[in-house]
């Protein structure tokens, strides 16, 4: 093969004419985003191993709601003499009424719990990363992997991908046990092959002189079985270089093909250097809206959590009174009525926060803007119409519990 074909960049498309002092202030940059991505990463760690959370949650499930299951489960109502059926139907009324802010406690909680989860998801986790087919839908891990870029030096990429497929490397990426279970190989779409990055599929691979097929065969007639042949050297002006202990490594179309899709799950693209600045430059984007979002979910969680034990908890003594001075169904509602109250004010803390520092003008406005735009607030307003039910529902049970009591 000749040594013209041998050197055909990666990127086809004519590379621009950058300066030293423009390469250098590029690679400086993407140095400092690096540093600012991996503080955004260990503030995000923070989230993932929950907390506060952690913390709060084993104890408001086992010390505070399953005692007040069991304050329910011992409680039997009493019935006057000759009471009649109204009585009974208005205690049912009471049960029914008291169990839906009961129940609307425990869910929200659970509820911001399972969006912070899903946040999390969304941050560290992406299912279209740039260079790759809009049609392909294979989630990533939002950190993809980095390709030295072709136009930093092309003798240097021309020898790195003769090294990565002709040694050992396959096998360091893609494990006995991967192999056997063919995973990488089942994500493949042939003979689309959408997952392999268009840097290294394998047409790119042949023009640029890495591999050959010494059969000769078309590729689309290729077998998995069929020999793909890695060139061992690379030829340097009137030299041959020898880069691998043999003149060519054979590996099958399998081998390449399970190599190429684990670099396309990875999110690796070769991209020139301005590209990875664009790259990055959106990625630090993404980064800060997704963990502004966090942020404020976790507290929402954390704090509905809070408001949740707190009334939970001084619910406990009354609840557990022996002497019987208290009514189990008018503590419930008095309990779940100031519950209801707070609890919208309590998830919508984090938006007043944000806004308090501004003008009294500006913070009306953006307070409403806010509520209206920023998806995280649908929460906040949920839990708003349900709190208001449950404030509904808590005043008549509390107003049938006394009416029974004074009849």
């Amino acid at each position: 093969m000749s040594e013209e074909t041998k050197r055909i960049p990666v990127n086809q498309q004519n590379p621009p004419k950058f300066t030293t002092e423009d390469r250098n202030a590029m690679r400086a940059y993407l140095a400092r985003c690096e540093v600012r991505l991996s503080t955004i990463h260990r503030v995000a760690v923070g989230f993932l191993s929950g907390a506060g959370l952690l913390f709060l949650l084993p104890v408001f499930l086992k010390d505070g709601v399953l005692s007040v299951i069991r304050s329910i489960l011992d409680y039997s109502p009493t019935f006057a003499s000759g009471s009649g059926i109204g009585h009974t139907i208005a205690t049912l009324v009471i049960y029914i009424c008291l169990f839906y802010p009961f129940i609307l406690s425990l869910s929200l909680p659970a509820v911001a719990l399972l969006l912070l989860l899903k946040d999390i998801v969304r941050f560290y986790f992406v299912g279209h990363p740039p260079g790759f087919p809009n049609e392909l839908f294979n989630p990533r891990f939002i950190l993809t992997g980095i390709a030295f870029s072709p136009d930093e030096s092309e003798e240097v990429k021309a020898r790195v991908l003769r090294y990565q497929y002709g040694t050992d490397m396959i096998n360091f990426v893609i494990s006995h046990a991967d192999a056997q279970s063919s995973y990488y190989h089942d994500v493949i779409d042939k003979p689309d092959r959408m997952i392999v990055p268009n840097t290294r599929n394998l047409p790119k691979l042949i023009k640029m002189g890495v591999v050959e097929i010494p059969s000769g065969k078309p590729l689309d007639e290729l077998e998995d079985t069929d020999v793909v042949r890695v060139h061992g050297t690379y030829s340097n002006g009137d030299e041959e270089e020898t880069l691998l202990q043999t003149p060519y490594v054979d590996r099958t179309l399998k081998e390449i093909d399970g190599f190429n899709a684990a670099l396309g799950l990875a999110g690796f693209i070769e991209r020139s250097l301005y590209e990875e600045v664009a790259k990055t430059e959106v990625s630090l984007v993404r980064h800060a809206l997704k963990l502004r979002r966090l942020v404020l979910r976790y507290i929402q969680a954390l704090l509905i959590l809070i408001w949740t034990s707190v009334i939970t908890f001084l619910m406990l003594p009354f609840l557990q009174d022996g002497k019987g001075r208290f009514s189990l169904l008018v503590i419930f509602a008095i309990a779940y009525f100031i519950w209801a109250i707070l609890a919208p004010y309590i998830v919508q803390l984090p938006l007043y926060w944000l806004v308090s520092s501004s003008k009294k003008e500006v913070r009306r406005k953006g307070v409403s803007s806010f509520q209206k735009s920023d998806a995280i607030q649908k929460f906040g307003r949920l839990t708003q119409k349900l709190c208001y039910a449950a404030l509904l529902t808590s005043v008549i049970a509390l107003l049938l519990e006394i009416i029974l009591h004074l009849t």
